[in-house]
């Protein structure tokens, strides 16, 4: 399952939708990767003059990922440097 679901219309708007009601679109690694590469990619569409963020599910996002940020705690601070930088 996609995370980030994005869609460009030929009208010029492109809509970027999180896609994981399961865990209330709480943001992880790949999520943020997935909306990294989606948001690069917008900016750099010519022909894209709207983008509409938007999630799936009862909540927009529940923030961090509580797993993947306990995971992050054992990183040492130059594994976390690295990750932020990624």
């Amino acid at each position: 399952m996609n995370k980030v679901l994005v869609e460009v219309e030929q009208s010029g708007v492109a809509r970027v939708t999180l896609n994981n009601p399961e865990k209330h679109n709480a943001f992880d690694d790949e999520i943020i990767q997935d909306l990294t590469n989606a948001f690069v990619g917008i900016a750099s569409n010519p022909d894209v003059r709207l983008m509409i963020l938007s999630s799936i599910g009862k909540n927009f996002s529940a923030g961090a990922d509580l797993g993947w940020m306990k995971k992050m705690a054992a990183y040492s601070y130059e594994e976390n440097l690295h990750d932020a930088k990624v």
